[in-house]
């Protein structure tokens, strides 16, 4: 015999499913990729280069050779209001390998730059070429950053326990990305010992796209995923900053009540059962009772 206590972690509004997204390089083929977000109302986190707006390049990395034109940082704030700008490096150096102070440099430079564009902090990172070592995360937590993403793909629904090492779900370009966006969709029980609830996250580069012919695969997932009532579409620092404030929670020993020292609403549930509570920041909240197992 065991007893289910309903202290697990849900989405807000009592929503068991999150769906985000994450691009890299802040280029011009994120014009069409957000104006797609945006008509499906998807939000999610560009994360962007300080040191090279309106660069112009090509890029090929073994596939066919397209645009690679860097945003200018006139057009930031217009083009990404909806969405949330993070850090990807002054210059998107590989800093693998590199002394703790080099790598501080090119992400708190980012950071500075961007908070100085945007006008709000800056919270977010996102490792160039997926590269990250001790050092790297040594100089990512000195320079305040919240959550950092790799390039590993989980496959999973998960919440990461580690923000600084998210891992996302996928890529656009998985082959089992269509069959992953079903199983997220789903109303079957998803189990995980750490909360019931499921996170969707896929990442890339806009310009692969352009390099694969394939955009109107992108619309076929937007598609599928948008507009359903039961997920929270939210930006990477959204999800980040909800989980955080559950990780803030004060429960009592006998696992009866709860207090919310933050300013989020939390909502609660069990492994096992649908039913959830809402923690009011603030305030002092009777856990639904545990369930016997």
């Amino acid at each position: 015999m065991s007893f289910q206590i309903n202290d697990r972690l849900y989405w807000p509004e009592g929503k068991r499913k999150a769906f985000t997204l994450s691009y890299d390089d802040g280029i011009e083929q994120d014009r069409r990729l957000v104006r797609m977000m945006n008509e499906r109302k998807v939000r999610g986190t560009f994360n962007l280069n300080s040191g090279l707006f309106g660069r112009k390049g090509r890029v090929a990395a073994g596939k066919k050779e397209v645009d690679h034109i860097k945003i200018p940082a006139e057009e930031i704030i217009r083009l990404y209001e909806n969405h949330e700008v993070a850090g990807h490096g002054v210059n998107h150096e590989s800093m693998y390998g590199m002394d703790t102070a080099r790598c501080a440099e090119e992400i708190l430079t980012c950071r500075k730059e961007f908070e100085q564009i945007t006008g709000r902090p800056l919270t977010g990172f996102a490792y160039a070429f997926g590269a990250v070592d001790e050092n790297i995360l040594n100089a990512v937590r000195l320079s305040g950053i919240s959550y950092a993403r790799t390039i590993t793909s989980t496959y999973k629904f998960d919440i990461p326990l580690d923000f600084l090492q998210w891992n996302p779900t996928c890529h656009h370009d998985d082959e089992r990305v269509m069959e992953l966006a079903d199983a997220f969709l789903s109303d079957d029980f998803y189990f995980s010992m750490y909360s019931p609830a499921k996170l969707f996250y896929i990442w890339g580069h806009s310009y692969e796209f352009d390099q694969n012919d394939n955009w109107d695969h992108m619309e076929k997932l937007l598609d599928k995923v948008a507009f359903k009532d039961d997920v929270w579409y939210a930006t990477n620092g959204q999800i980040q900053s909800y989980v955080d404030a559950y990780r803030k929670l004060i429960f009592s020993v006998d696992s009866t009540k709860v207090f919310n020292p933050t300013c989020t609403s939390i909502w609660l549930g069990g492994i096992f059962s649908e039913k959830t509570v809402e923690v009011k920041p603030g305030e002092i909240t009777e856990l639904l009772p545990a369930i016997e197992m």
